[in-house]
């Protein structure tokens, strides 16, 4: 019995075990969903190409005009807009000594919120327009360039209403910083300027923080993204779209983030691939034929006409296969939720196809092309004027290959020949000025000590290399005077940029006190992005070169009494702006160029000095750099102009 009893137990625990899910049972699930999700992301590939295939021209013409349009009216507003915060506020320039003057002024604010609509409204148009194409190809019709314009008029004025203001946030802030899915060339627009990117990433805090809200804006945009379908196909608030997109997204978050994220990096993968490959092989057909004679075999390397094609095909090819992609997954969601879903009467008129109305409108979009060439042509006609070869400023020295603001960053910056290095300076508390960038040496060293706080003799016991490889375990924190003197020997000129504490005592006095001892006031611009400092050092040396350090700068920037030279970061700088400036005798130094990618615009541009950290990347760009003027300079600056949505 007991036997028997036991087996009956035994059966049932088995039978009990056999209905309890295994990890295997689980990888199995797992498995079988991430088959089922390629084969539907081949099949939503398919049908994406599909739809772009089939109004591939008229989305290309329509994009054309959008982008030439887009590109023309920015341009002239933001002038305006500039113009006219200056007017209100009484002043002849915006920099950082009156920039929270400008900006917190009411009629500024406005003007600024103005503008931010209409480049918004204009981002809004080209993605209705589109939409409006791939939606009515959906149903086998054919749509035009007419009905493509109506839609985006329609579009923008629908999001004018109050209730659909949000919308604003949206396109103007979501898209652009997210960069999944830009759905027009205008959401490229968006850039961080280089100063903040370096912040971001030079500060753990900050860093963690950028990319805790990067994460939700992303899981943000995933739920929401089909609310831009239903506001622009349907008769529909921004509120009542949204809820819709919720509705459509549940169980479909993965899908479509995974969708979206794989169509970007395959997007990019292609696109950088053509670019590459039409480059390369263009220049050596070219070689081949004419030697090295050719326009493009002057110029200064592949990589760089390869990253402005690949900017042209992005800015043209990604939005409409983004908005191709969009309306897939939107109608796919519809059908598998078996919602009743129809677009709006007015959105599906189509007006019947008219050669003559076709031609008027391409005739129109290329006659406006030729017309926006000509303006330019004139208004930068100097453009086709040769230009100098800049010189590179190694900032806080080699840093890419020492540790920055170290000797052996200086010492690296002289055997590598350059004419400038940058540093900074702050004050010990027994009053020794010494070169580091930040108030502490924590990042540095890994101890908090503020330089105001500790003397000399105790920051030099600290270890300022030992957290970079190579030999730098001993290397301790330099005097601006041994930094100075090796400039001398080398025959370098130097940026001395002026950080320091507020309650530090004759700081400024100090500096220029070592600068003077060392025999190099005439090989040294003092720096500051604290006007306060340079005016200090106006009063106490108007003889030596000064610079005042922009983040922003515009208007006519030779009004700013207290320097000779400005330095200004690379995002502002213009043909416009060095010009006006050498005009009137003032030296471009523009900082902190990194990437070899925008040496050719600062050369274009005709900058004097480019400041960065990593001096023999962007000394082997200007090796590779075209000087020349006529249409080779024009067509560089135009080319980035073009082709800055997303560096």
């Amino acid at each position: 019995m007991g036997d028997s009893e036991n087996k009956t137990e035994e059966k049932q625990y088995t039978g009990f075990l056999s209905r309890i899910p295994t990890l295997a049972h689980y990888g199995s699930i797992g498995k079988s969903k991430f088959i089922r999700f390629f084969q539907g992301f081949g099949q939503f590939i398919r049908e994406v190409l599909s739809l772009f295939k089939r109004d591939y021209i008229e989305g290309t013409l329509f994009i054309l005009f959008c982008t030439i349009f887009t590109a023309v009216s920015t341009s002239v507003l933001k002038k305006a807009v500039i113009w006219g915060m200056m007017r209100v506020n009484g002043v002849t320039y915006i920099a950082p000594s009156n920039l929270r003057q400008v900006l917190l002024n009411p009629l500024s604010m406005i003007m600024m919120i103005l503008f931010a609509v209409i480049v918004t409204l204009m981002s809004l148009f080209q993605i209705a327009g589109l939409l409006h194409t791939f939606s009515v190809g959906r149903t086998g019709r054919e749509t035009n360039l007419t009905c493509m314009f109506r839609a985006g008029f329609r579009a923008c004025r629908k999001a004018l209403h109050p209730k659909n203001w949000l919308l604003i946030l949206f396109i103007l802030i979501l898209f652009p910083l997210t960069k999944l899915l830009p759905l027009s060339s205008s959401t490229f627009k968006l850039i961080l300027p280089g100063f903040i990117n370096q912040t971001i990433d030079y500060t753990s805090g900050l860093n963690l923080l950028y990319n805790i809200i990067y994460f939700i804006l992303i899981i943000f945009l995933t739920v929401y993204i089909f609310s831009i379908n239903s506001f622009v196909l349907q008769r529909e608030s921004l509120f009542r779209s949204c809820k819709r997109s919720r509705k459509l997204e549940k169980g479909h978050f993965f899908e479509t983030l995974f969708s979206m994220l794989l169509l970007t990096i395959m997007l990019n993968f292609t696109i950088n691939s053509v670019a590459s490959i039409v480059v390369v092989n263009f220049k050596e057909v070219v070689s081949w034929l004419k030697g090295n004679t050719s326009f493009i075999d002057k110029t200064e390397s592949v990589g760089t006409y390869t990253y402005v094609l690949r900017q042209i095909l992005k800015s043209f090819i990604s939005p409409a296969i983004n908005n191709a992609a969009l309306t897939v997954l939107f109608y796919r969601y519809v059908r598998e939720k078996s919602e009743l879903y129809t677009l709006s009467s007015d959105f599906i008129k189509v007006k019947e196809y008219s050669f003559r109305r076709s031609a008027i409108t391409v005739a129109a979009i290329i006659a406006v092309s030729l017309g926006v060439l000509g303006i330019f042509a004139y208004r930068y006609s100097y453009l086709f004027e040769e230009v100098g070869r800049p010189l590179v400023c190694a900032h806080r020295g080699d840093n890419v290959n020492a540790p920055e603001n170290t000797m052996p960053a200086f010492e690296l910056a002289a055997s590598e020949n350059l004419k400038w290095i940058e540093l900074d300076v702050h004050q010990t508390k027994d009053g020794v000025i010494i070169c580091n960038h930040d108030s502490t040496i924590k990042r540095v060293t890994g101890i908090n000590y503020s330089i105001h706080d500790h003397t000399f003799a105790e920051l030099s016991a600290c270890k300022f290399g030992s957290w970079m490889p190579g030999d730098y375990t001993d290397v301790s924190v330099p005097k601006l005077e041994e930094a100075l003197k090796l400039a001398k020997e080398n025959d370098m000129n130097v940026q001395v940029e002026l950080k320091g504490h507020p309650l530090d005592k004759n700081f400024e006095e100090n500096v220029l006190k070592v600068i003077n001892d060392t025999g190099m006031h005439d090989n040294v611009m003092v720096i500051a992005q604290d006007a306060r400092r340079l005016q200090r050092v106006m009063e106490l040396d108007p003889t030596i070169t000064k610079g005042y350090c922009m983040a922003i700068a515009v208007g006519d920037l030779n009004d700013i009494p207290y320097t000779d030279n400005i330095t200004i970061e690379e995002t502002y700088v213009t043909p416009e702006l060095v010009r006006n400036m050498h005009a009137k005798g003032v030296k471009v130094f523009c900082w902190t160029v990194d990437k070899d990618d925008t040496v050719q615009y600062l050369v274009s541009c005709g900058v004097d000095v480019i400041g960065t950290d990593d001096p023999m990347l962007i000394s082997a760009a200007l090796e590779k750099a075209d000087y020349s003027g006529g249409f080779s300079r024009a067509f560089h600056i135009v080319m980035h102009l073009i082709a800055k949505m997303d560096k």
